[in-house]
């Protein structure tokens, strides 16, 4: 077919028609031509790093910000540039393949929720000062997603038709949003992250199990990809609901979380949850300076809480007492509140002498329980201007299970509760992932419910599990981890690009074609995942971004390379510095790349 005439006017050239038998193969031949052609250079990706000084201490977010990796928006929230979005596309595309692996199906839920699903789940409340909340024009009260339990189970259970639905693994990879009350730390704790989300469905607690413990192979093997030296501590579920979790963690002093872990048994335990054999006796002679005291009160103001824990020869100064172990036998503790005298003072004001309505709870560690009692006269109860001759006392010296009380936060040093020799270490710690049993926490309030096959006539609710990732805080981590005084340094699984390509001079036909050689590595059937350094700055400016860059393997073209066909290959981490000859570079390359 003829093919028509353009019609132009003004100065410009007419196009040049394209004749073809098969116009849809004429017109897609040379793009897909051109694409396999592109080579990645840097002087083609937009990398911002010159304006931005070096501060003292500098941490891994200051280096990612440096290097051009992210830049802030606004108060814990952060744009992405292209080598930030490299390494965030990377850490996604590892997940999907061990949630693939593990037979889990990719979906996408959306951002907004309802506060009608998290009334009806019992969370609204117990969250709310962290929820982005918002109303649409027609009054409709809704929400950014922190989190998807209510919107998976819902939308779960409008599908589910039997019990042979079951089981069911599904996973998405997306946005969050939570209203932090003080974002820091850049990535690691922000307004807006990228977060993976597992949930399960299962018919029995049985299967449930089972599941969670594939789950728990499936996120091994990731972290074990990304070479990262990882922490699985014993959790609790906190607002999530369920009986059973756990954390994984990456020891770092940045961390905000305490991970104590044994250095026999490999017993290890987020400290809100972690026990202690504790070596750190009384002496016989228990007298009034052997107690410490910290005053708290309960979120509803009604009863005022004394803490009472043991000041010994060797603990160290400033607060020893455990607050999470406070809060097991206490659920209704505010633990926001570090000076409760002024609020003792305004409860027990607006109490107004009226009996009942306020009591005082002292809680006691087991090893001072005894001789409690004994000096209960001699004990500041209550501060000194502030009379409580009319407020009902209690007390509390064991555990909710009959066991032993100890309020001491632990310590390195403190026996392991699980073995009898073994001795517990205590990290500083960032969490990368949690996972949850969470049973019937939200089948049950959702109505995901199935009818078992013995009992056709009854619908009971599914089991359910719940997996997270931090995709975007993994990046953060990893940064703070692995960065040196020189830039960052990443794994090769997520690096930006495996390995960069400098030239002392200038690029040249030679240049090229060593690296389409590398890119395309025919000899062992992969390419290597390189970038060339084509930009027309300094070598020595280049060599310095590469270090801050963090790329795992910097290839130096120079002299040695013009002449006799070597060039130099470095690694950082390795301590490698080693003149290669350039037909033996692919497989050197592939054996230093397996050891990151």
């Amino acid at each position: 077919m003829r093919a028509p005439a353009l019609i132009y006017h003004g100065g410009l050239r007419p196009l040049k028609t394209v004749r073809s038998s098969n116009p849809i193969r004429a017109f897609s031949q040379p793009l897909f031509a051109q694409s396999i052609r592109l080579r990645s250079t840097l002087s083609k990706i937009w990398v911002p790093t010159g304006g931005v000084s070096a501060t003292e201490g500098e941490t891994g977010h200051g280096k990612l910000i440096r290097a051009g990796f992210l830049r802030q928006a606004q108060s814990g929230v952060f744009q992405l540039l292209p080598l930030g979005l490299r390494v965030q596309d990377k850490i996604e595309r590892l997940v999907d393949k061990h949630m693939q692996n593990l037979g889990a199906s990719k979906l996408a839920l959306s951002t907004l929720t309802t506060e009608e699903l998290w009334r009806k789940s019992g969370r609204l409340d117990k969250v709310s000062s962290e929820l982005f909340r918002l109303r649409d024009r027609k009054e409709v009260p809704i929400m950014l997603s922190p989190t998807h339990e209510e919107e998976i189970t819902s939308l779960v259970a409008s599908t589910l038709k039997s019990y042979k639905d079951l089981p069911l693994k599904l996973y998405q990879i997306t946005r969050k949003y939570r209203d932090e009350i003080r974002p820091r730390h850049g990535l690691l704790r922000s307004r807006e992250f990228i977060m993976k989300d597992l949930y399960t469905f299962d018919l029995t607690v049985e299967n449930a199990v089972e599941t969670y413990r594939d789950v728990a192979a499936a996120y091994s093997a990731f972290f074990a990809d990304l070479k990262l030296p990882i922490l699985v501590a014993e959790a609790s579920s906190g607002d999530m609901g369920g009986e059973h979790s756990h954390e994984y963690h990456l020891s770092h002093a940045i961390g905000e979380d305490t991970v104590a872990s044994c250095n026999s048994c490999g017993y290890t335990a987020n400290d809100e949850v972690a026990a202690a054999r504790s070596s750190r006796q009384l002496d016989d002679a228990t007298s009034f300076s052997s107690f410490g005291i910290w005053r708290g009160i309960t979120n509803d103001r009604k009863t005022l809480v004394n803490v009472w824990y043991p000041l010994l020869g060797n603990s160290p100064s400033g607060d020893v007492y455990n607050i999470h172990a406070v809060k097991s036998v206490v659920p209704e503790l505010d633990t926001s509140v570090s000076d409760a005298v002024s609020f003792w003072k305004e409860a027990v004001q607006q109490a107004d002498g009226h009996s009942g309505e306020l009591q005082l709870l002292n809680v006691i560690d087991s090893r001072l329980a005894t001789a409690f009692e004994d000096l209960r006269g001699d004990l500041p109860l209550f501060p000194a201007d502030l009379a409580g001759d009319q407020i009902q006392q209690s007390s509390i010296s064991q555990t909710t299970d009959g066991g032993d009380l100890n309020l001491l936060r632990i310590m390195d040093g403190d026996g392991c509760p699980r073995c009898d020799t073994g001795k517990l270490e205590i990290h500083r710690a960032l969490e990368l992932g949690h996972t949850f049993l969470l049973g019937t926490r939200y089948s049950e309030p959702l109505e995901a419910s199935v009818a078992l096959p013995q009992n056709p006539g009854v619908q009971v609710p599914v089991q359910m599990g719940c997996f997270g990732i931090g995709v975007s805080r993994i990046l953060g981590a990893v940064a703070e981890q692995m960065a040196d005084d020189k830039g960052l340094n990443w794994p090769r699984a997520i690096a930006p690009f495996e390995v960069v390509m400098i030239p002392t001079s200038g690029v040249n036909e030679q240049t090229l074609e060593f690296y389409d050689t590398l890119a395309k590595h025919e000899g062992t059937g992969a390419g290597l995942d390189i970038v060339l350094d084509d930009r027309k700055e300094a070598f020595g400016w280049k060599m310095q971004d590469a270090d801050m860059t963090g790329y795992p393997v910097v290839i130096v073209l120079g002299k040695a390379w013009r002449e006799n066909g070597v060039c130099e290959v470095q690694c950082r981490r390795l301590s490698v510095k080693e003149n290669v000859k350039a037909e033996d570079v692919p497989q050197y390359l592939t054996a230093l790349l397996e050891r990151l």
